[in-house]
């Protein structure tokens, strides 16, 4: 009877435990993913990470970064999803320390133990951030294996391009953002190109990249970082040759997307050209943007076929 009782009471705690625990973070069901719950929990988990990363993000309307959030958390389910069809996450995976370091270098940080510091102002871990990272990396590798393949580089234009600039004496680089969308079916290009552009007026364009960017730079604010002039296509070095830093230019069409690109600092560096060095990083490039493209078109095929409801 004694044990009865006991058994009662431990039973009666646990539910008033769980109805305490409930109550306070109040779970919502926002979404469903196939058979998927995605709660308010997760997607609140998202918008701290957005803004750890983006910290500008602060300054633009609630509802707008819920959608943001809701867009990502979309975008890293079915991402993980997909890898967890061939492997596990790894979070001992020695690539992380690699971005997390650049994450430290992009926040103004000096170490880790800091950055441990800043996220836990947004209710973050260090683990919350390795399994973010962990997801990005192994979608890359899953992208570079299935269409690495596909990847086509005209290198006798490269040799061209390293020929004639190895003439030069300096070579100018550019630290740039960029914003990549595709044309909205219920919206002209120009409708949609405009809609962008309101909304860099009025959100300013880390921002907007945040809203509308399809690249993964958009959790970044669309930063790319320096990039050599040389590098770059003649159709985006005859655009960027009239801007001033922090103006932007208008929306080019690269292949099936459209790139706004924002110069945010110019210099110029002494030409010192290791020719093969240069064509390895030129061929390493060429080869990440069209990475990128087949990683944009795989992603919308798989999220096609998904079945998303939002509640």
């Amino acid at each position: 009877m004694i044990a009865f009782k006991r058994s009662t009471i431990l039973i009666c705690i646990f539910f008033s435990l769980i109805n305490i625990c409930y109550s306070k973070i109040q779970l919502k069901i926002i979404m469903k993913i196939d058979n998927e719950i995605i709660t308010s929990h997760d997607v609140e988990k998202e918008i701290n990470y957005l803004k750890a990363l983006n910290p500008r993000l602060s300054q633009i309307d609630e509802n707008e970064i819920l959608i943001i959030a809701k867009k990502s958390t979309i975008k890293e389910f079915i991402k993980k999803k997909e890898i967890q069809k061939y492997k596990e996450l790894n979070l001992q995976n020695p690539q992380i320390d690699d971005v997390l370091n650049n994450l430290i270098q992009n926040l103004n940080l000096k170490n880790e133990n800091q950055l441990k510091d800043y996220i836990k102002n947004f209710d973050l871990s260090i683990e919350d951030l390795k399994r973010k990272i962990e997801i990005e990396n192994e979608w890359k590798q899953l992208i570079y294996s299935r269409y690495i393949k596909t990847v086509k580089i005209d290198k006798e234009r490269l040799i061209e391009k390293i020929e004639k600039n190895s003439k030069e004496k300096f070579i100018e680089e550019y630290n740039l953002s960029e914003i990549v969308f595709t044309k909205k079916n219920d919206l002209t290009l120009n409708e949609f190109s405009k809609k962008i552009q309101e909304s860099i007026e009025k959100n300013g364009f880390e921002n907007t990249a945040n809203l509308y960017s399809i690249s993964d730079s958009a959790k970044v604010g669309g930063k790319i970082g320096w990039v050599r002039k040389n590098i770059l296509s003649d159709q985006i070095i005859n655009e960027l040759k009239n801007l001033e830093i922090n103006n932007y230019s208008s929306p080019l069409q690269i292949n099936n997307n459209f790139f706004i690109f924002k110069i945010n600092e110019i210099r110029k560096i002494q030409a010192e050209i290791d020719k093969k060095k240069e064509l390895d990083k030129m061929i390493l490039i060429e080869t990440s943007k069209q990475l990128d493209k087949f990683s944009n078109i795989f992603y919308n095929k798989i999220k096609l076929n998904s079945k998303i409801s939002e509640f």
